[in-house]
């Protein structure tokens, strides 16, 4: 039967000086067809992975080093190899789990198994599971990246050494009825261990340049913190992905994507300055913090320095921002305190990073300072008008921004040097509807400064 699966190469990612290359992955080759360049390896990343769906490639190989596997991206269509008996051609069948089409029929199920072996091995199927008869147990044989586990830390993985080792003839045989891809002999590997720690400060400083100390922030939920000093004299947050989503579907674009848009406004004096960025041991960024955050020392500032922080977080969004690009990350824990020579300036950071990433993996958004629709799993044009609202509340009214205000009498009398005049202004900007809110963050900002 003549298949109808492409066979076409593994894609694979390397570094060549300052260039990521995207090429083919060929066994005991790194002479593959070149495929494009990039500056960075997000955007090689980004490329690749679309060019491994729209070719129907089986999988995606980014190398750390010439000997060192960073991650393994899977194409959905070449998940699983399946053998199971069909009663209705009265044989045992090949069929792939994304596919209806069966790639071979064969008379008995070791016949069926032995030719699935090596329809595995040719096409590049991540497992090959082999049903009994009643279709209940089954046994099962990974691709052999994953049995090399090539992209464990300290396996040193060799290309051209991949074509020299013999593939076995028959599947690696677990124990009836177990889901487990590793047989009795041989030991689980990482991917079999329940929980997934936060990266840890030499995996870091292994991937960081210029860091030579780093401390946990945060290390709960989707997105990790942590800080470290930098050169220069200056201080720097690190923001990753948590391991345990580093490679779901989605979530190194939705990286990516603020990733970019900041990184694209990061020279403006109020945008938090990028120092570098990377994906390995997970999608990062560092970037220049000052002494403090707003979240730190907010209600502790002068009532005039509360409303220039406001402005400050004004020019932040006017720069980032666009008509076609909502916004969100406004609140007071990625707002930092600069100062130097007795000036200072706030700089705004994270440019919604951890939303994205959360809700690329449906974790539930809450917190004091996200607008309803964030709840909801959506941003609007205004998202960033009630985000700021929030925190010039918190800041003005020194009061846990509430969970609906919509009219100027549910708003509490401001703190002394701040007059009432601005309660209608924030009323507004905590709306529950997005199209009731100021049309911009500076819009805001003007009427508030004007009714102080």
């Amino acid at each position: 039967m003549q298949p109808e699966v492409p066979r076409r190469p593994p894609l694979e990612i390397v570094k060549q000086g300052s260039l990521w290359v995207v090429e083919d992955y060929r066994k005991g080759s790194r002479n593959g067809e070149t495929h494009a360049t990039h500056d960075s390896q997000l955007s090689a990343l980004r490329y690749a992975k679309s060019k491994m769906e729209a070719d129907r490639r089986p999988c995606l190989v980014r190398w750390d080093s010439p000997r060192s596997v960073g991650a393994l991206y899977w194409n959905p269509l070449f998940e699983q190899l399946t053998v199971e008996r069909d009663d209705l051609v009265g044989g045992w069948t090949v069929v792939p789990d994304a596919g209806t089409c069966a790639m071979t029929v064969a008379p008995s199920r070791e016949e069926a198994a032995d030719r699935a072996t090596k329809l595995q091995r040719l096409y590049d199927f991540k497992r090959l599971r082999v049903y009994d008869g009643r279709g209940e147990e089954y046994e099962e044989r990974d691709h052999r990246f994953l049995r090399h586990d090539i992209t464990r830390s300290g396996v040193r993985f060799d290309p051209d050494a991949v074509a020299e080792v013999p593939e076995p003839e028959e599947p690696d045989e677990p124990e009836p009825g177990t889901a487990g891809g590793a047989s009795p002999e041989e030991p689980a590997g990482p991917s079999d261990v329940g929980t997934v720690g936060p990266a840890s400060p030499g995996q870091l400083g292994a991937s960081v340049p210029d860091v030579t100390q780093v401390e946990f922030t945060d290390t709960d939920g989707a997105v990790h913190r942590y800080s470290t000093p930098w050169h220069g004299g200056t201080d720097a947050q690190i923001v990753t992905v948590s391991r345990k989503y580093a490679t779901d579907d989605g979530v190194p674009e939705a990286f990516a994507e603020a990733f970019e848009r900041w990184q694209a406004h990061d020279g403006a004096p109020h945008v938090a300055t990028i120092h570098e960025s990377g994906t390995d041991p997970t999608s990062w960024v560092a970037y220049r913090v000052g002494a403090h955050t707003l979240a730190d020392v907010g209600t502790e500032l002068p009532a005039r320095t509360r409303v220039d922080v406001l402005g400050d977080v004004a020019d932040a969004a006017a720069a980032v921002g666009g008509a076609s690009t909502p916004l969100c990350g406004l609140v007071p824990e990625n707002v930092h305190l600069l100062e130097a020579g007795g000036d200072r300036r706030a700089t705004v950071a994270n440019w919604g990073i951890e939303w994205a990433v959360r809700d690329a993996v449906g974790l539930a958004h809450d917190g004091p300072f996200l607008a309803p629709e964030q709840r909801e799993g959506r941003l609007t044009a205004t998202t960033d008008v009630y985000q700021t609202g929030a925190v010039a509340y918190w800041l003005l009214c020194e009061r846990r921004p509430p969970a609906s205000a919509s009219q100027p009498g549910d708003i509490p009398r401001p703190i002394q040097g701040v007059s009432s005049r601005v309660k209608p202004h924030l009323a507004r900007a905590l709306a529950a509807d997005p199209d009731e809110r100021q049309h911009s963050v500076a819009a805001l900002y003007r009427s508030l400064a004007e009714a102080v």
